[in-house]
């Protein structure tokens, strides 16, 4: 079974056992079957240069990221925030499902994420206790990033204040992403905590060449209603720039792992090139 199938199947086993009802269909339609997994597979990479059988070691760190990476999204798309209409293809959650299922959603996730840790038989309690620690952090900054998100479509923002914002959110998800990874497959705090700074500037690059992907018309859109995005900001060229530059950092903090941080560095390459 490839990668994005075992995490699939992590995620669909996460909602087992819930009772039927709105809010647990509305998990699964905001969770399964879309997405390239990224970051559940940057989780399982990472966990690969500590162990073995990172794909089972890892696993449940793969699928917490992906829960609170859906979490995120739905928050993202409400109306007091983007006021999205689609995503994935297919329409938001709170265009969909009765608003207390939506309100609840977040909560919910976060905590089958964390109970997802938690639960982890394979890792010894000091893994799963700092993995949760991570999780913990990365929820106080996926919300710090959402407000800044919020701030920003105020006013024209700058260039630091952009990159912050990407930080605390696709760089947040990201680092823990790998950091996470690791730390359930026994790594120590200072690999995890150069994994960290990698993912750190792998969202940034990240979420930089997608505002770019995005194109004029989507930027044109968030223009009009005051946003600042990479594209609007830089310009495409000068955005791939930025990106790469980011991306040359995180591969500078990859280095101290030498071969073993090869299978991670071919994922890196196939994101840059999706």
């Amino acid at each position: 079974m490839d990668e994005r199938s075992r995490i699939e199947r992590a995620l669909a086993d996460a909602f087992a056992g819930h009772p039927e009802g709105e809010l647990i269909r509305a998990a699964r339609y905001a969770t399964l079957g879309g997405g390239h997994r990224w970051r559940g597979r940057l989780a399982l990479r990472a966990g690969d240069m500590f162990r073995a059988d990172a794909a089972d070691g890892a696993l449940p760190l793969a699928a917490a990221v992906e829960m609170m990476h859906a979490a995120s999204l739905v928050l993202d798309d409400l109306p007091s925030m983007d006021n999205a209409a689609t995503r994935r293809g297919k329409a938001c959650v709170h265009l969909v499902f009765p608003d207390w299922a939506v309100d609840l959603l977040p909560a919910f996730l976060v905590n089958r994420a964390y109970r997802a840790v938690a639960d982890a038989a394979a890792a010894p309690a000091d893994c799963r206790a700092r993995a949760l620690r991570l999780l913990g952090e990365l929820g106080g900054d996926l919300a710090a990033g959402q407000e800044m998100d919020l701030a920003l479509a105020r006013k024209k923002a700058s260039e630091t204040e952009l990159l912050d914002c990407y930080a605390r959110k696709s760089g947040a998800l990201f680092a823990a992403a790998l950091a996470g990874g690791a730390l359930l497959c026994g790594a120590d705090d200072a690999a995890a905590a150069a994994l960290r700074a990698a993912g750190l500037r792998l969202g940034q690059a990240y979420q930089l060449l997608d505002d770019v992907a995005d194109g004029p018309e989507e930027d044109s859109a968030y223009r009009e209603a005051g946003r600042t995005t990479a594209y609007s900001l830089f310009g495409p060229a000068r955005a791939r720039e930025r990106a790469e530059a980011l991306s040359a950092e995180a591969a500078r903090e990859l280095d101290r792992f030498g071969l073993a941080a090869d299978p991670l560095r071919a994922l890196l390459d196939e994101m840059r090139g999706r």
